[in-house]
């Protein structure tokens, strides 16, 4: 895909492995009580269009509907009544929206228990909500998510009725940027399809072949290792359930018929990578624009210092105008949490010191 497309190969790859895992949501699972499955809510950030975020998943979609006669498709639901009477065809079903803000403007609409019934429905194949005047009840369900959204929809256009119900923390969030290589990128050819199709077509017959995964007992070790120190945060909440379904997800695209130490360590690189670009993109808990910089400039100076011109481009301060930026930035200095190194000509956090 990234040899004829610009997307970033992060956004290729996980949306490929949602699709994937929707389709093997109640094929394949963990030797484990909990039984895990493999189902993916994902959302990929890009600072804007030239990310190619939608060309992702659009592209992977497509590839999955071409290849799978049963492949379930959702392109977004404006009320749980929507998704239910759309669940009806199939109880298999990977929601995607273009717009991740789209999803969350029908969930804040008066009476709409959307928000609750798609994250009940992350952890748990089943949902009931009745009232007076409706009745919703989902059974046997194995729903997936796959969106696109800008960094500032998503850092900035939550409210408290998401983070309260966990919704935020169920999310895998993908962020990437994407480089102009082709102006008219060329049409894929059907030899490169067809022989992606039957990789496709191997994987799932390696899933029916394998539908209960073992972990090896080294495998097993390592894994409980790294489960015991995480460090315990608002961010690393999920990052274990996330752990558990990645395992058969990986396990299955790669064609092994149990958990290997090859796995685990993929699965505990991503699983750190992922606590990372939490902390960097979580949504914003601030009352007002100055409060929403003063944490865009925390966040981008723990990652590394950078110079006046760096910062302004890193937090895109010209979103909010020249003078929000400069008082944003004379309150974090003012109470010492950032200061100036004049010698690296850069701002610098002042636990960095």
């Amino acid at each position: 895909m990234s040899e004829y497309l610009e997307s970033p190969p992060s956004f290729n790859f996980i949306s490929f492995l949602v699709c994937l895992g929707n389709i093997i949501a109640d094929i394949v699972t963990l030797d484990s009580e909990i039984r895990p499955q493999p189902r993916i809510y994902a959302l990929l950030l890009g600072e804007s269009a030239d990310t190619r975020k939608s060309t992702a998943a659009n592209r992977a979609i497509e590839f999955f509907k071409s290849t799978i006669t049963d492949f379930n498709v959702c392109f977004g639901v404006g009320s749980a009544e929507g998704l239910q009477t759309r669940l009806e065809k199939s109880p298999r079903l990977l929601l995607c929206f273009d717009e991740f803000k789209a999803f969350i403007s029908k969930c804040r609409l008066d009476g709409s228990v959307l928000l609750p019934c798609t994250t009940s429905l992350f952890e748990s194949n089943h949902y009931e909500s009745q009232t007076k005047n409706s009745k919703i009840e989902l059974k046997n369900i194995f729903l997936s998510i796959l969106a696109a959204s800008t960094c500032e929809t998503y850092e900035s256009t939550w409210d408290r009725s998401f983070t309260d119900i966990g919704f935020s923390n169920r999310l895998f969030i993908v962020p990437g940027n994407a480089e102009r290589k082709f102006a008219i990128p060329k049409v894929i050819p059907d030899s490169e399809k067809i022989y992606l199709g039957k990789k496709l077509s191997d994987v799932l017959r390696s899933a029916n072949a394998n539908r209960i995964l073992n972990i090896t007992d080294e495998a097993r070790a390592i894994f409980n290792k790294w489960y015991l120190g995480t460090e315990k945060s608002i961010h690393s909440k999920r990052l274990d359930t996330y752990a558990l379904r990645f395992m058969p997800l990986l396990a299955i695209n790669e064609q092994k018929s149990k958990i290997d130490v090859e796995i685990i360590e993929k699965i505990i690189c991503l699983m750190n990578w992922q606590l990372q670009v939490r902390k960097l993109y979580a949504p914003f808990d601030a009352d007002n624009k100055v409060a929403q910089l003063e944490e865009r400039i925390r966040r981008n100076l723990t990652v590394r210092p950078l110079t006046e011109r760096d910062l302004k481009k890193s937090i895109h301060y010209e979103r909010y105008g020249l003078w929000l930026f400069n008082q944003a930035r004379k309150n974090l200095q003012s109470s010492r949490e950032i200061f100036f190194d004049k010698d690296n000509q850069k701002w610098t956090i002042a636990k960095q010191i």
